[in-house]
């Protein structure tokens, strides 16, 4: 089974430039229009639903 997902680690990983050179690139980037966000919502809404009994994604559904 693999870690949580940690910010602070994956910033360690990725180091301060990087950091830095992503969170410029979501600053700048345009919004998402709402076609955009219901098709990502329909996404996990799908991963939700075929998630194998007893798995946490399958239990948070």
């Amino acid at each position: 089974m693999t870690a949580p997902f940690s910010r602070a680690a994956a910033a360690q990983r990725l180091g301060a430039a990087a950091v830095a050179a992503i969170q410029q690139s979501v600053k700048d980037a345009p919004p998402l229009r709402t076609e955009q966000r219901e098709q990502i919502r329909a996404v996990f809404a799908s991963a939700r639903r075929r998630a194998a009994p007893g798995t946490p994604a399958a239990k948070a559904a």
